[in-house]
């Protein structure tokens, strides 16, 4: 049974990530919602909280505080965030637990690791 919250926010405020058309078939149906700033992201969350958020980009002090204000926003639940990065990104690997996040996703991102990650998060979720 799809819940309010099988949905995936991507908070890419460089307006990088992949046009809505390019996202995978997924095996059930999940809405990608794109926000440009993090403003217009934790008021999504707010309304009603993802499953899973993406941060595109490469500013570890960015990515920090976008965690934070997901993390502490008034309808603030348990959900997956994850940076979106270049492997040449030096320190992606030490900064996981310092920044809050779940995990990094590599570019290039497959469909497979994608739709993989996706259905893990609505399944973390609903244990929840």
């Amino acid at each position: 049974m799809k819940s309010s919250q099988d949905y995936v926010l991507v908070l890419d405020e460089q307006q990088q990530w992949l046009a809505k058309a390019d996202l995978p078939l997924l095996s059930e149906p999940c809405e990608f919602v794109v926000a440009n700033s993090a403003e217009h992201a934790v008021q999504q969350a707010r309304q009603s909280a993802p499953c899973l958020v993406i941060l595109v980009g490469e500013d570890h002090t960015w990515f920090r505080k976008q965690v934070y204000a997901l993390r502490h926003s008034a309808n603030a639940s348990p959900m997956m965030i994850v940076a979106l990065t270049e492997s040449s990104s030096p320190r992606w690997q030490l900064e996981k637990d310092v920044l809050d996040l779940d995990g990094f996703l590599v570019k290039p991102l497959t469909d497979d690791v994608l739709i993989s990650l996706v259905q893990s998060a609505i399944v973390k979720q609903s244990y929840r």
